[in-house]
């Protein structure tokens, strides 16, 4: 079953705040968009997870996309709870939610809802405010390693069509194929946290 969930490739987060003073953050590659209105997205984090406890106890919780350099960093999110933010360029908001100024992109949240699912909690989380970082393009987890982007072969034109059930930003002169609606009952997501 793992090497089924790890053949789907996932983007890694930095989930962190700042609990009573004290710089608390993991790493997971189960970070998804769910919701435009309200605005959502959510993580699922390991029932076993000793972080978890601490870092719901945060007023609000910095999502970072980590970008494709950040490897290093995401094993750092997983080491010592003391050491992970060690030598790590960030800042924290006046809610307390830690972002990586180098990340992809940033989400201010707080919890809306945890639904516990079988060996994991999915935490839906409601976005205050979101801001680009100054990475360029994410990391990539897939198949239990971390990977890059490579668009060399794909055709750069805009998508024609429907994902998720919502409609795509057609472009004013885009001609590529439709493309095929993706299935809204995947098999579960890859959900693997590094705390």
């Amino acid at each position: 079953m793992r090497d089924a969930f790890g053949a789907f490739p996932s983007g890694v987060v930095a989930v962190a705040a700042s609990v009573k003073g004290q710089l608390t953050g993991i790493a997971a590659s189960s970070f998804t968009s769910v919701s435009i209105d309200p605005p959502l997205v959510s993580f699922s984090i390991a029932t076993t997870s000793s972080t978890w406890p601490l870092l719901r106890e945060a007023e609000h919780l910095g999502i970072s996309v980590l970008a494709d350099h950040h490897d290093v960093v995401c094993r750092q999110l997983a080491g010592p709870r003391e050491e992970r933010f060690t030598g790590l360029p960030f800042k924290v908001t006046g809610n307390g939610a830690v972002l990586l100024d180098e990340a992809v992109a940033t989400y201010d949240c707080s919890v809306h809802e945890e639904v516990v699912a079988g060996d994991h909690v999915i935490v839906l989380l409601h976005v205050h405010e979101v801001g680009a970082g100054d990475g360029e393009h994410p990391l990539v987890f897939h198949r239990s390693a971390f990977a890059k982007l490579h668009r060399d072969d794909l055709d750069p034109s805009q998508l024609d069509g429907r994902i998720n059930g919502a409609e795509v930003d057609r472009g004013a002169t885009s001609t590529a194929p439709t493309a095929s609606a993706a299935s809204e009952d995947e098999a579960a997501k890859h959900a693997e946290d590094a705390a």
